[in-house]
């Protein structure tokens, strides 16, 4: 990969194109705004500069380039960024060494033989004699042949030699090693598992009669991270974004009859515990989940685990009931009509731990029951980081068990995991860059209309190190008396001599002055930066002004004649300056 093709991608992808794939843009002067799909707000605080092809979040701080926004909106890292960008802008990407070369080679030999083996699957259930199995038991749970090739669900049958098949396509033993023998999954209906570019990565078989265990995924491979993956996350993203919550179930069969009954922002865990870094992958798209989980001793305890986990990461948690039905997956079936009443009255996380454990123990006036309540229960209050969730829960508490809130508070207090009650809250949102200063919003004006510099660079006495290079890598750019370069033109040629953290802060300042001047002429922007180096002026001289008058105390405390003498002098020199 080489600086080259990522240029070549940046000017193939339009940036107000890529990010309104992903929300609704609209226009704002020169640039275009939006509510920010990385945390939660009701005001547009995303900011996108089609000019500049740069885009900054006042809200949470986040911002940058094409790849930037890819990698928060996919949960991807930069190089699987880039092979998406590069995909989708008709890129062919070159490998920079031999050993990259391999391993780039390894992986896409893993997938290209997993893709293989999905699609053969898939032919054998849908076409097949030998499919009948799989089909027989599809049918019977409804499933309806779009959502069957959506899925591309397969079956291999018994008898059947998939390794053999992957051989005779030029696969080695070593690589079918590395992925785990596909003949595992002999006798089973074939649920691939994708990542969110749409590889086919893993493989969960699910057995046809008897036999154990029930549901079977693939080993941990080069391609293949349960941890970190999500069934169905491939085509439940965009619908997350739009309805801004997700529905996290349990299995794969979940996720399918979830999205055959409407509700395409459904994801499984597939059969595995939930994990934090599952968690983290999701709250890129969402801080909205709603938990369908099973409605057996097991799925209870899931649920209160990830309750837990989501409070533990300032996420909301809403809890579907299902009972009686056993799943999400059997209610859908038998009672497809009670499903938008029941997650219409989805209870709060919290809610239904308290009732959970009320329900357990029995009648609440005796102490012991309390306490098991208390234990019950506390352990997820003490995750809570949302002050007003934690109050709610706390005097709910208080309530439900006729205990006074101090009493309640100690009992917190005696957990390991006890948050500070009396913590106050950091302002500005986590992230997020300080605004501008006034030097920076003249460097960002400079920079937004290079016409409207002044003829003559300023000789200022910058706050900061980072003014004073951007300022510097300004006038370099001046041909004579003027910036003849356009915009985008000044901010390219900054980008290739400034560090990557100046750029960032550049951007944000850029996009800042963007935000609040969005319909600024040229002569607007001329006169606003002479008012703006005006401002710059006079701060500089009330800091000159206070730091001499500092200097003369102090002189005249120690009895420094000659030394007031001095700097009465500068103050005076400077006074008249000013004037």
């Amino acid at each position: 990969m080489s600086g080259g093709e990522i240029d070549e991608i940046k000017q193939r992808t339009d940036i107000v194109d890529l990010v309104g794939q992903y929300v609704n843009l609209k226009k704002a002067g020169r640039n275009f705004k939006a509510v920010c799909p990385f945390h939660q707000e009701k005001t547009a605080s995303l900011m996108v500069s089609s000019e500049k092809q740069i885009w900054r979040c006042f809200g949470c701080g986040k911002g940058g380039s094409i790849f930037d926004f890819i990698m928060e909106a996919e949960s991807l890292e930069f190089g699987d960024a880039l092979r998406l960008l590069a995909g989708k802008a008709g890129v062919t990407l070159q490998p920079r060494t031999s050993a990259e070369h391999r391993t780039r080679d390894d992986k896409s030999r893993l997938l290209a033989a997993n893709d293989y083996l999905s699609r053969l699957a898939a032919k054998i259930l849908t076409e097949h004699p030998a499919g009948e199995p799989g089909r027989q038991y599809l049918a019977n749970r409804k499933v309806k042949p779009e959502i069957i090739k959506q899925f591309r669900l397969g079956f291999l049958p018994i008898g059947f030699k998939a390794s053999d098949q992957l051989r005779r396509q030029g696969f080695t033993t070593s690589e079918i090693n590395k992925l785990g023998s596909p003949d595992r999954f002999i006798g089973r209906l074939l649920f691939p598992i994708f990542d969110v570019i749409d590889n086919v990565v893993g493989f969960t078989g699910r057995v046809i009669g008897e036999g154990e265990p029930k549901y079977l995924n693939s080993p941990e491979s080069p391609v293949f991270n349960k941890s970190r993956l999500l069934y169905g996350l491939n085509l439940a993203k965009g619908t997350i974004k739009n309805r801004n919550y997700l529905i996290l179930t349990e299995g794969q069969m979940d996720v399918i009859a979830l999205h055959q009954a409407g509700q395409t922002n459904a994801v499984a865990s597939s059969g595995t515990a939930v994990t934090a870094g599952q968690l983290t992958t999701l709250a890129k798209y969402t801080t909205n989940f709603l938990l369908a989980f099973d409605a057996d001793t097991a799925g209870i305890a899931t649920t209160v685990k990830v309750i837990e986990q989501l409070l533990s990461l300032d996420l909301s948690a809403k809890v579907l009931l299902v009972a009686p039905c056993k799943d999400v997956g059997e209610l859908l079936e038998v009672a497809d009509s009670e499903y938008p009443r029941r997650a219409k009255e989805a209870k709060e996380g919290i809610d239904w731990l308290i009732d959970q454990a009320a329900a357990s123990v029995g009648d609440l006036k005796f102490i012991d029951h309390k306490k098991e309540v208390l234990r019950a229960v506390l352990p997820a209050i003490s995750q809570i980081q949302d002050e007003a969730r934690l109050d709610w829960s706390l005097a709910r508490l208080s309530v439900l068990l006729g205990l006074k809130p101090p009493t309640i508070i100690a009992a917190l207090n005696k957990i390991n995991r006890t948050p500070n009650i009396n913590r106050t809250t950091t302002p500005g949102a986590p992230g997020a860059a300080s605004p501008p200063s006034a030097q920076e919003q003249f460097l960002a004006l400079i920079i937004n209309f290079p016409a409207a510099a002044p003829k003559n660079w300023p000789r200022l006495d910058w706050e900061t190190e980072d003014s004073q290079t951007i300022a510097e890598a300004i006038e370099k750019c001046y041909r004579g008396k003027t910036l003849t370069a356009g915009a985008t033109g000044l901010l390219d040629q900054l980008r290739t001599s400034l560090p990557s953290s100046l750029i960032a802060r550049m951007e944000h300042s850029v996009l800042a002055i963007s935000r609040e001047f969005l319909e600024l002429t040229d002569d607007q922007a001329t006169d606003l930066i002479a008012e703006k180096l005006s401002q710059i002026k006079t701060l500089d001289y009330e800091r000159q002004k206070t730091e001499l008058a500092t200097s003369i105390r102090q002189a005249q405390e120690s009895g420094q004649t000659e030394s007031i003498k001095r700097l009465m002098g500068e103050l005076n020199r400077l006074t008249k300056k000013q004037e």
